[in-house]
């Protein structure tokens, strides 16, 4: 089975972009932390985010971690994601803080942000990934421009196979 931790940011920006049923369509269970969802609901996040929050779908299940991980240069939430993933043997915890992920592939836990999640979805031909990061640039989500021309052009390459 196929089992995730989300953080905040991409579940944020997948709302936004309205590719959050990517999510289920890519794997069987996705576990948000009960802070995850507070932050979800805060009311500085868009209307549609804390509406998605509010009543998260069927395939969403609320937890907390047992343990946080000691390492301070990273947020408690994303301490606290990093420990829920290792402790649910998750296949990959969804992250974009590049800081924080260094920090769960060093104990062992692997990782995908946003732009992997969306290639991952256009690989399979479930989207258009052109379109889905034109609308990712609408967000408030920060990516390289080295980082998503490597990915179109990944892309690119991809849609050349057969």
């Amino acid at each position: 089975m196929i089992l995730i931790v989300a953080d905040t940011g991409p579940i944020n920006y997948l709302i936004q972009i309205g590719e959050i049923e990517l999510l289920p369509r890519l794997v069987e269970k996705v576990i948000i932390l009960a802070t995850v969802q507070t932050e979800l609901l805060h009311q500085g996040a868009p209307v549609v985010v804390r509406a998605w929050a509010s009543q998260p779908p069927a395939w969403v299940e609320v937890c907390s971690a047992a343990q946080k991980i000691e390492e301070l240069e990273i947020s408690v939430t994303d301490r606290e994601a990093i420990a829920l993933a290792r402790e649910m043997n998750a296949s990959f915890l969804l992250m974009d803080d590049s800081h924080a992920r260094r920090c769960a592939t060093r104990l062992g836990v692997k990782t995908m942000g946003t732009l992997g999640l969306l290639e991952a979805a256009a690989a399979r031909r479930m989207i258009s990934l052109q379109a889905a990061l034109e609308k990712l640039r609408t967000t408030s989500c920060f990516l390289a421009d080295e980082l998503i021309e490597a990915a179109l052009k990944r892309d690119e390459e991809r849609s050349r196979q057969p």
